[in-house]
């Protein structure tokens, strides 16, 4: 699983156990350094991954041997991060479970309106006052034309 810098190619290799780091964990880890580089994904034969991880510039062989390694570090990373997921996955299913219980629409449906009060508004009854027509309200400002004229 070490990584193999192709020089000649500006990149650098890696071969993945699927047994030891899922497929989830290794694009996981490949879309972290999208940015930085270009990834390269294939399948291989006996549950295996290949990533190539090429650089967008011309690289040394230090530099890519170092994106290697860091790949391995994200790997672990990554896998750390799938494990928690599925170790508290019926955790979190509870707590978004109650969350969405407990944000039930119960206060919405006190605050509006029982159907009693809508039925006996009519709805020319305005008893805010806000169904002022424009010009009652702010009065005819059309009283000049463009050039002056009434």
């Amino acid at each position: 699983m070490d990584p193999k810098v192709d020089r000649q190619a500006n990149a650098v290799n890696v071969v993945l156990d699927e047994g030891v780091f899922p497929r989830p964990v290794g694009l996981a880890a490949a879309y972290r350094f999208l940015e930085r580089c270009y990834v390269q994904l294939e399948r291989r034969p006996g549950r295996r991954l290949a990533v190539r991880l090429k650089g967008k510039a011309p690289l040394d062989e230090d530099v890519l041997r170092g994106l290697g390694e860091e790949f391995h570090n994200e790997l672990v990373n990554q896998l750390v991060r799938h494990q928690v997921s599925e170790r508290t996955d019926q955790l979190r299913a509870v707590i978004v479970g109650r969350a969405l219980l407990s944000a039930e629409p119960a206060e919405a449906a006190a605050a509006a309106p029982a159907a009693d009060d809508a039925a006996c508004l009519d709805y020319l009854e305005d008893p805010l006052g806000i169904a002022v027509p424009w010009e009652e309200k702010h009065g005819d400002k059309r009283k000049t034309t463009r050039r002056g004229k009434k």
